[in-house]
């Protein structure tokens, strides 16, 4: 059987427990993240209260669980242009397809719902999943910010992608 995977909003027991088992890939990221229940509650609530116009988030889920964090940001209606960011949980659920699955329905979220025409996104050129992502989703390299980012393996460029669709 096909595992399921869906984007929707979280709860903030959902959102906790992703957290807790967040762990941010090391190779990317010299910090190691460190949960913090006071944290991640005023994150929720910043996320989800409708502080934030013009962003949407939600929970990737597989079969149930939550496995990611997908958010479409700073949504333009006049010119149809948004970001986006995705973040997995940890290396269990990382090299899967989960993220480019989560990718293409947010994708077509950010299409049917908000009416948006071109979505924006940008990684790290160490990132190869995520410049894969891209890659497979059709989107094209608009911009390349050269040493942009300090990482535990040295200097990496910033690399923006755009899709229109």
């Amino acid at each position: 059987m096909t595992p399921l995977l869906i984007l929707r909003p979280q709860t903030e027991e959902e959102y906790h427990t992703f957290f807790r088992g967040y762990q941010n890939d090391p190779s990317l990221d010299f910090h190691p993240f460190v949960y913090s229940r006071e944290m991640v509650s005023r994150s929720y609530h910043y996320n989800y209260d409708g502080i934030q116009q013009g962003y949407a988030h939600y929970g990737v889920f597989l079969d149930g669980a939550v496995i990611g964090c997908f958010q479409l940001k700073r949504m333009n209606p006049e010119t149809g242009r948004c970001e986006f960011g995705i973040i997995l949980q940890n290396a269990s659920v990382r090299g899967h397809g989960y993220g480019t699955e989560a990718v293409r329905l947010g994708l077509e979220e950010a299409r049917t719902r908000f009416g948006m025409r071109t979505v924006i996104g940008d990684t790290m050129s160490l990132n190869l999943s995520m410049w894969s992502v891209f890659e497979k989703l059709g989107f094209r390299l608009i911009e390349r910010v050269p040493n942009a980012f300090q990482t535990p393996s040295g200097p990496a460029d910033r690399l923006v992608f755009e899709k229109n669709m």
